[in-house]
């Protein structure tokens, strides 16, 4: 188990903690900063964005080392889509790349997946009222999960620890499901990106001396979405089924794993077509700027979303027993009920400030 777990997490997290300060210093050199040159940027000084560099080879080389990866084919063919990601994400990092050709790499790794990894969901699980679905069906709804969990993480990461934290929640969850049931080298995976994502909050999580940038949160989305799709398949196996790690909503569950980042796109992308607008423009309407606005610094944003994080996990859990559908009603009215809470309170802070203006 150790072999499976701590070892992968410690050798990922030492490669991030000992990289990082390295890349800093690189970024600095050739002046490979962002700059707080705009309204929705809330950093103040100068960052360097290639954190995904260390987050991309503590994970490769963590699950390498510790995983016979070639004797399972969607875990063989994600090495090659991680790597096409991680060159879309650095250049875009450095010199900007068109969302369309950001989108079209996306879809391409999830392609590669799906259609030469035989990475697919097979089974709805009552979701909808539908069971077992067709092989083609199977591939495309997997192809949007993977796309849509890999924008989820790159538009979360707004303030300081906040995707690198989420995605630490969701891998040690998942790793520690995956090892529990015998599944050692998806939970090798999950803990050579934990380790890898705590290594990088070291460097990110107050007073960032760095980001992740597009390259990291894109890893941490594609392999979440990889992970979270075998944990919904592999409760379907013989030998978990009948064993007391049997999760009955395990979509409901999987969705509890990374709802923040999942609704706050959605979010977005409704209230953006909505106002007419390019669902992937910026903006400063993400539920961490909601949260900065009511006057909570970035260590506070990523510790009340973290804190939502493992609500949401651990009533999904509870009731885990439940239908998957009736769980993500369940989850969908309880995010909806906080996030009203929030921009309630964000107008209430608001007026405040103008009252206090006034007088």
């Amino acid at each position: 188990m150790i072999f499976y777990t701590v070892l992968p997490f410690l050798t990922s997290l030492a490669i991030a903690v000992f990289s990082i300060p390295i890349i800093i210093r690189v970024a600095d050199l050739k002046h490979l900063m962002d700059e707080p040159d705009s309204e929705r940027k809330i950093h103040s000084k100068k960052t360097p964005t290639l954190g995904g560099i260390a987050i991309f080879a503590g994970t490769t080389f963590a699950f390498s080392s510790f995983s016979d990866f070639l004797r399972t084919d969607e875990i063989h063919f994600m090495i090659p889509a991680l790597v096409l990601l991680f060159f879309a994400g650095v250049k875009d990092d450095i010199l900007l790349l068109a969302p369309w050709k950001k989108l079209s790499v996306q879809i391409g790794c999830a392609a590669l997946l799906t259609v030469l990894g035989n990475l697919r969901l097979t089974n709805l699980w009552g979701m909808f009222e539908i069971g077992a679905i067709s092989e083609p069906t199977g591939i495309v709804l997997t192809i949007i999960i993977i796309v849509s969990l890999i924008n989820a993480f790159n538009l979360i990461d707004g303030a300081n620890g906040l995707a690198g934290g989420l995605g630490l929640i969701s891998s040690i969850f998942f790793g520690v499901w995956f090892a529990l049931t015998n599944s050692f080298s998806l939970s090798t995976l999950a803990f050579s990106l934990a380790g890898a994502l705590l290594g990088f909050l070291f460097f990110n999580f107050n007073h960032a001396k760095i980001f992740m940038g597009d390259t990291g949160s894109m890893i941490i989305g594609f392999i979440i979405s990889i992970l979270a799709i075998k944990f919904i398949e592999g409760n379907r196996m013989p030998g978990v089924e009948n064993s007391a790690l049997y999760i009955k909503a395990a979509p409901g569950v999987a969705i509890a794993a990374v709802l923040i980042p999942l609704l706050d796109m959605t979010r977005v992308f409704i209230y953006r077509l909505f106002k007419k607008r390019n669902p992937f423009s910026a903006d400063r309407n993400h539920i961490h700027h909601l949260l900065i606005d009511m006057g909570l610094s970035h260590v506070k944003v990523s510790v009340t979303l973290y804190a939502a994080s493992l609500f949401f996990l651990g009533v999904a859990l509870y009731l885990r027993n439940l239908r998957s559908m009736d769980l993500v009603i369940i989850l969908v009215l309880l995010s909806s009920f906080l996030k009203l809470s929030v921009i309630a309170s964000r107008r209430y802070c608001c007026s405040s400030h103008k009252n206090q203006l006034v007088r």
